[in-house]
């Protein structure tokens, strides 16, 4: 019983600690500075959809094929960049991080935009 036991606890070690096939990375991975960049547009177009009705005319550009020809990259390509970044919050939260202080900054801008009209 013993020896079982010992093996059972071997094998979910061994095991536990290779790396599975949904960790690697996918082939077309989006590099993590242009995911920032990306993160900040989806974030700031679903913010502009959701809050500025006097945008309506315009609110049929702010949809994902703009994102895909901006940076060249496909849906399949952004679904499986933040698929793999979810799983490895080491590697994602330096990307949110970037987010936050790009968002920051527009904001400050528009915050000194408005100032000056004022």
């Amino acid at each position: 019983m013993n020896t079982k036991k010992l093996f059972f606890l071997l094998s979910l070690v061994t095991f536990s600690c290779t790396e599975s096939e949904q960790n690697r990375p996918p082939d077309d991975l989006i590099p993590p500075q242009q995911m920032s960049h990306i993160l900040s547009d989806i974030i700031l177009m679903k913010n502009i959809k959701r809050n500025n009705s006097f945008i309506k005319d315009k609110k049929q550009l702010l949809v994902p094929q703009y994102l895909y020809c901006k940076y060249g990259i496909d849906s399949s390509q952004l679904a499986s960049s933040q698929s793999y970044y979810a799983k490895n919050p080491k590697k994602y939260l330096p990307i949110f991080k970037l987010v936050q202080t790009q968002l920051k900054k527009l904001n400050d801008s528009i915050q000194v935009r408005i100032r000056k009209e004022e």
